[in-house]
């Protein structure tokens, strides 16, 4: 259960302060009828309204971005980027949203996000190993042993010897690439390690959970 003021703050639409006067002017309704407690209590699933205007009742959310490059992926702006929440200011749940599985301030692609702290961590636990694809072009030419070496795993910069990976070559410079893990820039790296760099960058999926015919800069809200 949720109290109501704490469920419209975490939405944005007011302040927990602010909702007990927004209570006492009678503009809030839950399932049909006027409460004036902020302290009501929410089991979910309810009907609930803000002067005539609906709001859906979540116990937690979950969303995916297709996020483009120059965003960063925090939840405030830092080192002079902007968050990737810009791209999603028509979200009413966006303040709730926290990433599962950041990404470059250069690459683009599927970002993860809810509000459930359990679900994030599930997905980003090095233990649940969920497979993360990225479509990688590359500044050189990418040879079968270059492949074959990053399937059977290579060693980083730091002499960390990564999992296997998934490579399917789609172009003389350009992969599908699937790992299980989340170094620090790794697919970056783990190309560097075969001698190749690479110039563009975007993940396609995370689990079972994937763009879903996104366009950049388009979000939308999931079930879990």
């Amino acid at each position: 259960m949720q109290r109501l003021d704490r469920y419209l703050a975490n939405l944005g639409l007011v302040s927990r302060r602010e909702c007990n006067a927004v209570c006492k002017e009678g503009v809030i309704r839950v399932n049909g009828e006027v409460v004036k407690k902020p302290d009501f209590r929410l089991l979910g699933g309810e009907k609930i309204q803000v002067r005539d205007v609906e709001v859906e009742f979540f116990e937690e959310v979950y969303a995916i971005l297709y996020k483009t490059a120059g965003y960063i992926s925090s939840d405030e702006d830092e080192f002079g980027y902007p968050s990737y929440k810009n791209q999603m200011l028509d979200c009413p749940y966006v303040e709730l949203l926290h990433v599962a599985g950041r990404l470059d301030v250069d690459t683009e692609g599927l970002l993860l996000l809810s509000s459930d702290g359990q679900f994030i961590h599930q997905v980003i636990s090095p233990k649940r190993e969920k497979e993360k694809e990225y479509e990688v072009c590359l500044d050189s030419v990418i040879s079968d042993e270059d492949c074959n070496n990053l399937e059977s795993g290579v060693v980083l910069d730091d002499g960390y010897l990564t999992k296997p990976a998934k490579v399917q070559k789609i172009k003389d410079k350009k992969i599908l690439l699937t790992i299980t893990e989340g170094k620090y820039h790794q697919v970056k790296r783990m190309l560097e390690s075969v001698g190749n760099k690479v110039v563009y960058l975007k993940r396609l999926r995370i689990g079972e959970w994937n763009l879903d015919g996104l366009k950049p800069g388009e979000w939308k809200m999931i079930k879990k």
